[in-house]
């Protein structure tokens, strides 16, 4: 019997182009689940919408704490970039009123850790509609 090679098509950066790469994931990161939107991927992207924003809403309402740059600890500036990689959402809060939370209050704890969370789901987001863009994912 003979058998078959079947050759995988390979997609470089290159093939794809990187500046709509870097749009691609501009976006992605900016509006969770945009960048599944311009793949195409329409349902995808309003779950990943709904559930990532909802995620750092429900942040907000448990009176979750924003992180700054300049903490104390390593772990606490990591915080910040985890709730930066939300997107446009955290500096839109901030615009808004949004003070960045109250320590003293119950949920305020669970709060910080939906708001960080949030923001490394879109990350996932971000690498995932990444993949798809070079077609290593269907």
């Amino acid at each position: 019997m003979a058998k078959k090679v079947v050759q995988e098509e390979v997609v470089t950066t290159s093939q794809v182009g990187v500046g709509r790469l870097l749009r691609l994931c501009v976006a992605a990161w900016l509006i969770p689940g945009f960048g599944h939107l311009l793949l195409g991927r329409k349902w995808r992207a309003l779950i990943l919408f709904v559930s990532i924003v909802g995620m750092f809403l429900l942040g907000l309402l448990m009176r979750g704490e924003f992180f700054t740059v300049r903490a104390d600890s390593y772990l606490q500036s990591l915080g910040y970039f985890g709730e930066m990689a939300v997107g446009v959402a955290m500096p839109a809060a901030r615009f808004f009123g949004y003070d960045g939370g109250d320590p003293h209050f119950p949920g305020s704890g669970y709060g910080t850790a939906y708001l960080v969370t949030a923001g490394m789901l879109n990350v996932l987001a971000l690498l995932d509609s990444y993949d798809i863009a070079l077609g290593r994912k269907p």
